[in-house]
């Protein structure tokens, strides 16, 4: 591992170590009670005694009388702890105006540290600087105004910048940031199409519903001939039925008529 980006991967340790610090420092002086280290430290050995599963393999903690003698791991074990178990719960990060972003904002610092830690190659250098550039982002949204101020933020982004550099993950991060621009060009270039698709849909279906609409009018008028021409056929029969009854009368009656002619006839003739 080249020495440049181990001693990157250090400072990325050195600083995540710094921010930790920071934030518990503030937590903890901004919520009731005694403010000061050892009732940090009392605190703290409370803690493991409730919840000796979570905070389990601490390092040692005798000694510490400072801010400046506690790193990472301890402060985010005590920022992240859910206190399920507590007596007392804290609740250190829901105190604060984005509790979402603030624990985004400690669990990267958490991670970029264990990167640095860890790196035992340039491959894995890169991504500690990777994963600092990121919590540096999330410490924006969660901590700006709080307990990072714009110049702390500044100095930050410098160095997350500097890390990225010296590990050679400009060329990964670069790559990243474009693609993550692009990304909403193409989103609104989706929905634009997506929206061109809709209207053309909906023409469509106006045009259809149009045509059907033609088509139901269109066999609405021929129902309504076709009633037509059925009622005049009807009364045409009824007229026929009726002057056929009429006629068959008319002949009953010159038929009797007739008979009683003759018959009349015959008895003048006797």
């Amino acid at each position: 591992m080249p020495d440049e980006a181990l001693q990157a991967a250090f400072e990325i340790k050195a600083a995540c170590d710094d921010i930790s610090r920071k934030l518990l420092r503030w937590h903890w002086e901004e919520k009731p009670g005694a403010h000061s280290v050892d009732a940090l430290m009392k605190h703290l050995a409370q803690r493991q005694k409730e919840s000796p599963d979570y905070y389990e393999r601490l390092p040692e903690l005798n000694g510490r009388t400072g801010w400046q003698q506690l790193d990472t791991t301890l402060c985010m074990r005590i920022l992240l702890d859910p206190e399920k178990d507590a007596a007392r719960p804290l609740d250190l990060l829901g105190n604060t105006p984005h509790p979402a972003a603030a624990r985004r904002a400690c669990n990267a610092v958490r991670m970029a540290r264990n990167e640095a830690a860890h790196a035992s190659d340039k491959t894995a250098a890169a991504q500690a600087a990777i994963r600092f550039n990121e919590a540096v982002e999330e410490l924006e949204a969660g901590y700006e105004g709080t307990a990072l101020t714009t110049g702390d933020l500044e100095k930050y982004y410098r160095l997350a910048e500097d890390f990225l550099s010296r590990c050679g993950a400009s060329e990964t991060i670069e790559p990243q940031k474009k693609a993550e621009d692009e990304a909403p060009r193409r989103q609104k270039s989706q929905k634009s199409g997506s929206t061109s698709r809709k209207r053309q849909s909906g023409g469509n279906r106006a045009a259809s519903g149009r045509g059907t609409s033609g088509r139901s009018r269109n066999a609405s008028g021929r129902n309504s001939r076709s009633r037509q021409n059925m009622q005049t056929t009807a009364r045409r029969k009824k007229r026929q039925r009726t002057q056929s009854r009429a006629l068959t009368v008319v002949l009953l009656a010159v038929v009797l008529l007739g008979l009683l002619v003759r018959a009349w006839t015959m008895g003048l003739m006797k």
